[in-house]
């Protein structure tokens, strides 16, 4: 360990000039100098090489020796060798007390920050603590966001006098505001009477970290006001809070700002501004600041938390090409090989729907984390691969063991997934795991269970669930009245609307009243229907979208009042999109009503040109009218432009295991014969049944 001393210490501008460096551990100023140099540089190894070497020469007696190297130890790391050496010292100063506590900090030990004061204040031999000790103190009490034990030592503070200096002020700030006591630490920076920077900085930083964005720029206002300029870390702080606010009126403000002091050319200034402007969707911004102050021949521009910015903001802004480009750039550097970056990459093919390319990238990860898994699984269900998300979901489970859990976004994504299949059996199998997670009190998780439920068709679980959540948002609602909708239970519908206006903790929203609508137009409440549409604007001032219009059309048209379902139509104050005319079609395909079908058709053949839907629909109500020749020609029309119907795919899951999908005609299952043959037999046998009823 001593014999590569002599190299390192010929190199060490701080030390003075000796013929033999050993000699250096003869000197104890010049030995504080070097652990001094070891703690700065976080050198391990140099620090225990002085101390094997300081044990030889017998220094390691003097206190402010061995203070110096507890202050190496702890800085580089090794909270074992400075409690080894803490407990081995024959006489402890202030010095040695406060070095041992901020070491417990450094190393995440709060609570064991706290013991050691506790044993500092009860060991008879031991010194009074002195202001950089509450300092200490005060930031393991801010690491546990323990309020109640701040204030205990608030308290101590003021018993023993140091609650009035400058510096042990600035510690009470920040503990406050770190555990979430933000109007106490405002209290505290509106009652010093000199307020320099770092105080305001602290404040505006806690304020930041609780979400309280709009209140920190407040009290960066008010500093300015009081004439304090601000330093790196309040821009940075400032810099976050605009972001996170999403106000492009903001961001152009603190970029002037950060131009005008002189700040912007700092790296961590400039990769939080390009941050600021990626996430944002600035996409061009954040990249116009990343090439202005990081050269891209230069390792050090390799950020990943930037890099994951910018590639966030091409998602944000469609910008395939330009996030394939980062990546290209960030591969050809050798830096792919980071997690969040990875993760990002995932997200921008995913959302561009390139699943293949998100699933190269996610096959080809050293190390995933949740979000990796939870990126992928999105993925696939926003690109209509449910069953696929869920397989996913199996693998997350098969491979992660207890190191890698599902999250909340994980239980919400599954959830969906068996909802968009109609799962149930995944599903309650979720529904399980939601339960021995904790997730069951979870407003969101509950939603989705009821959104599950109802579209399997269990409506007594979804609403079994609604009545047993404790806390229920206005997404609660719309859920179990959409439920109700859907299966044609309008009266229990109306009732749950009923109940949300009487318990007046959330008021009904634009959704509320289109599902409620739809309700009453699937159960055959016209009047009830059409009287919730009028409350809607009446009583809580919503203005109908196309969406509400569109309802209460198909309101009418399922009940028969198409005349008046036309009639609406023209006395709408805006103009009728294919929603509206595609509902009264569908209307006229139920009554037969060829003539208003023909009107309807003629207006989305303007509306949606290149449509089937509208095509389809008319040539059933030609059908059903047994207008033969009619529903002929729009058939040719069809095949003419060569347009033809999407066909419509049927999902078969056997023991919840094998799955199989198929279409009208389908041959390409293996057992294929003997599926036909099976189907022959039931027609076989539903034919004779109805000749013997007959």
């Amino acid at each position: 360990m001593l014999s590569s001393l002599p190299s390192l210490l010929s190199s060490l501008p701080l030390l003075p000039n000796v013929s033999d460096p050993r000699s250096i551990f003869l000197d104890s100023a010049a030995s504080v100098r070097l652990i001094g140099f070891s703690a700065a540089r976080r050198n391990l190894n140099l620090a225990a090489s002085a101390h094997a070497a300081l044990l030889k020469s017998g220094l390691h007696s003097h206190l402010f020796v061995a203070n110096s190297l507890l202050d190496a130890y702890s800085k580089c790391g090794h909270l074992g060798r400075a409690l080894d050496l803490f407990d081995r010292m024959p006489r402890r100063d202030v010095v040695s007390w406060t070095t041992i506590i901020s070491a417990h900090c450094l190393n995440g030990s709060a609570a064991d920050a706290i013991g050691v004061f506790v044993d500092m204040l009860s060991e008879e031999t031991a010194p009074p603590p002195n202001e950089f000790t509450a300092a200490a103190v005060l930031r393991a009490c801010g690491m546990l966001t323990d309020e109640r034990m701040g204030r205990m030592f608030h308290g101590h503070l003021v018993a023993s006098g140091f609650a009035y200096d400058v510096f042990v002020s600035n510690s009470l700030i920040d503990m406050y505001a770190k555990a979430g006591s933000i109007v106490d630490a405002e209290r505290l920076v509106g009652g010093l009477s000199s307020r320099d920077v770092v105080s305001w900085s602290t404040i505006i930083s806690g304020c930041v970290l609780h979400g309280m964005f709009e209140n920190a720029l407040v009290l960066f206002v008010e500093m300015l006001e009081e004439g304090i300029v601000p330093n790196i870390v309040t821009m940075l702080s400032v810099i976050q809070a605009c972001s996170l606010l999403g106000r492009p009126s903001l961001f152009t403000a603190v970029h002037t700002c950060l131009i005008k002091w002189e700040l912007h050319h700092c790296i961590p200034v400039a990769k939080s501004l390009a941050i600021m402007y990626a996430k944002n969707g600035f996409f061009y911004e954040g990249v116009k600041v990343f090439h202005q102050f990081f050269s891209p021949n230069e390792n050090e521009c390799f950020d990943p938390d930037l890099i994951a910015a910018l590639i966030h903001g091409c998602t944000q802004t469609g910008s395939l090409d330009h996030g394939k480009a980062i990546h290209g750039r960030v591969f050809k550097m050798g830096f792919l090989h980071c997690t969040i970056v990875e993760n990002s990459v995932i997200d921008l093919y995913a959302k561009h729907g390139q699943i293949e390319s998100a699933h190269f990238i996610f096959q080809r990860m050293e190390e995933r984390d949740i979000v990796s898994w939870n990126t992928m699984i999105s993925c696939l269900l926003k690109n209509d691969h449910a069953d696929e998300s869920l397989d996913y979901l199996s693998q997350l489970h098969a491979a992660s063991g207890s190191e890698l859990m599902p999250d909340f976004v994980t239980i919400i994504s599954s959830i969906q997934a068996c909802s968009m299949m109609s799962s149930l059996e995944n599903g309650q199998i979720l529904h399980g795991l939601v339960i021995k997670s904790g997730f069951n009190s979870d407003v969101f998780v509950c939603n989705a269970l009821i959104d599950m439920y109802g579209k399997s068709g269990w409506v007594n679980s979804a609403n079994q669930i609604f009545q047993e959540m404790d806390v229920r948002d206005l997404g609660s609602w719309n859920s179990i009245i959409s439920i109700y909708g859907i299966h044609g239970k309008g009266a229990s519908a109306l009732k749950v609307f009923k109940n949300l206006r009487l318990a007046q903790t959330h008021k009904p929203n634009a959704v509320t009243f289109v599902n409620v609508i739809s309700a009453c137009g699937h159960s055959g409440l016209p009047l009830e229907g059409f009287e919730c549409f009028k409350v809607m604007q009446r009583d809580y001032e919503i203005e109908p979208t196309i969406e509400h219009y569109a309802a209460v059309v198909d309101l009418f048209g399922r009940c028969g009042k198409i005349i008046e379902a036309e009639k609406f139509i023209e006395e709408m104050p805006i103009k009728p999109g294919p929603s509206i005319w595609g509902s009264l079609l569908g209307a006229c395909v139920i009554h037969r009503n060829v003539e208003m079908a023909k009107r309807a058709a003629a207006e989305l053949s303007v509306m949606e040109p290149d449509s089937n839907v509208w095509r389809v629909a008319l040539s059933n109500v030609y059908a059903s009218a047994g207008l033969w020749d009619e529903a002929a020609k729009v058939r040719a029309e069809m095949k003419r432009e060569g347009s033809r119907k999407e066909p419509g795919w049927s999902y078969v899951v056997l023991r919840g295991m094998e799955k199989f999908k198929f279409i009208v005609g389908d041959t390409r299952h293996p057992e294929t014969d003997r599926i036909y043959q099976v189907w022959r037999t039931i027609m076989e046998h539903i034919t004779d049944g109805f000749v013997e009823t007959l």
